[in-house]
C-alpha cells in the first residue's frame, strides 16, 4: 500500500475539504500530474488520463490505511471498478518541483466520456 496521494481540487490546502485529509498529513509538497483537468459544476473538478500537467499536491500520509478509507468515502470510490464509483483510485506517477518522480494514488473520474460533456476543459491544470 502506497502512503501518498495527489490531490488537484477541494483536498488541496487551504480549500473546502482538506480539514477531511488534514489530520493524516506528514508532508506536502507542490507536484505535477499528466493528465486533462475539467472544472465541474458541482463546486469540484475531475481529471482523467491525458497529455496535460494538472497541477497540484501530494500528500504523504500518516496512517495511510484510515485515511484512504475517509478519502474513498469523500469520493464516492467503492472498488476497483465498481459501476457506482464516481472516482475510480489509480496509481500515477507524479513529478515533484525537484523533478523526482513518486508513486501516488490519485482519483481520476470513473466515466470519462461523461465528464468531457458535463464539465469545462481547464486548459491551466490548475484547479481554484
Amino acid at each position: 500500500m502506497l502512503n501518498k496521494v495527489f490531490v488537484y481540487g477541494t483536498l488541496k490546502q487551504g480549500f473546502c475539504n482538506h480539514g477531511k485529509i488534514q489530520p493524516f498529513c506528514k508532508s506536502i509538497q507542490s507536484a505535477v500530474l499528466q493528465g486533462i483537468l475539467y472544472d465541474l459544476p458541482f463546486g469540484y473538478p475531475g481529471a482523467v488520463d491525458g497529455n496535460g500537467q494538472i497541477i497540484g499536491e501530494v500528500i504523504e500520509l500518516i496512517n495511510a490505511e484510515l485515511a484512504l478509507v475517509e478519502l474513498d468515502r469523500l469520493e464516492d470510490y467503492f472498488g476497483p471498478g465498481c459501476a457506482d464509483n464516481l472516482y475510480e483510485r489509480v496509481v500515477r506517477g507524479v513529478s515533484l518541483a525537484n523533478g523526482d518522480i513518486v508513486s501516488t494514488y490519485v482519483y481520476l473520474w470513473s466515466k470519462p466520456q461523461a465528464l468531457m460533456q458535463l464539465g469545462r476543459l481547464n486548459p491551466q491544470g490548475e484547479w481554484r
